[in-house]
């Protein structure tokens, strides 16, 4: 008898979805972008905000299971993510080897910083007395540059850490599921790329003090139609709306040509909860 060679399968969702609160949202974010914002992480004792935009990596089917962060939203393709540089987060819990890597890695450097200026000092200490001159102990510029060097590596692995359990407004959630992927501009000098709460900004970027959103000049563009893959919208009403937004950005024949072949979906958000 002819042995069955098992067919090797795997599941792939070619897309990434981002939720938003209202139309006016959305139509923003088709005309001009996405545009990151600091938004409040907290990992083991650390809490921080971080500039970002966050979409997950879910089936279509389970789609509503998170539109508890807005009934609309835009699904693009994965190539569209992986050419703008997104990317899944890293999911840790409390035992985690790497939960405190900013700062254990920090401590090490200052311990380290210390002792070499320590030694450094008494160096410099000693030929001054020899000469018999004023001793004037200046820090040498190489410790704060390696110090620089180590945030370099230390801070974009906590701007993509994120706890795998969370609560949201009195419910414990399991953020793992949400298949989270996160936009992480890259910012220029003074412009800070993590700002701890013990930091005096950190209470200026509450959304009273400073609405979001914060960092329009590092938005991120949807420069072509067949980045899009879905559009969900609260009616039928809003369809047309839609369409029009397209029609303007995009020009009318290739929204016509995305829709007909099927690349572009428009979808309510009760057809994805009935349907799918």
């Amino acid at each position: 008898m002819e042995q069955m060679t098992a067919i090797f399968y795997q599941k792939r969702i070619n897309h990434i979805f981002h939720y938003t609160q209202t139309s006016e949202t959305l139509i923003n974010i088709l005309k001009n972008g996405f545009t990151p914002s600091y938004c409040v992480e907290n990992i083991s004792d650390l809490t921080y905000l971080i500039p970002m935009v966050s979409f997950c990596n879910i089936s279509i089917r389970d789609v509503d299971l998170y539109m508890r962060y807005g009934n609309y939203g835009i699904g693009l393709t994965i190539d569209w993510a992986l050419k703008n540089r997104i990317s899944p987060v890293i999911y840790i819990h409390e035992n985690s080897p790497f939960n405190n890597l900013h700062r254990q890695i920090n401590e090490i450097l200052l311990l380290d910083l210390v002792n070499r200026k320590m030694v450094d000092a008494v160096k410099k200490f000693e030929e001054s007395t020899e000469k018999g001159e004023p001793f004037n102990y200046q820090s040498d510029e190489k410790h704060t540059k390696l110090l620089s060097d180590i945030n370099k590596l230390t801070v974009p692995a906590l701007q993509f850490f994120k706890n795998w359990k969370t609560d949201f407004k009195g419910n414990e959630i399991i953020t793992y599921q949400e298949r989270e992927w996160r936009f992480i501009p890259e910012l220029g000098e003074g412009v800070k790329k993590i700002i701890l709460s013990t930091e005096e900004e950190f209470a200026t970027y509450d959304k009273e003090v400073k609405p979001k959103p914060h960092l329009p000049e590092h938005s991120l563009q949807i420069e072509s139609i067949t980045d899009l893959r879905y559009i969900i919208i609260n009616s039928e009403e809003e369809r047309s709306i839609i369409i029009k937004c397209l029609n303007e950005k995009f020009g009318d024949q290739k929204v016509l040509d995305a829709l007909f072949n099927g690349t572009l979906i428009i979808l309510t958000d009760e057809q994805i909860r009935n349907d799918f």
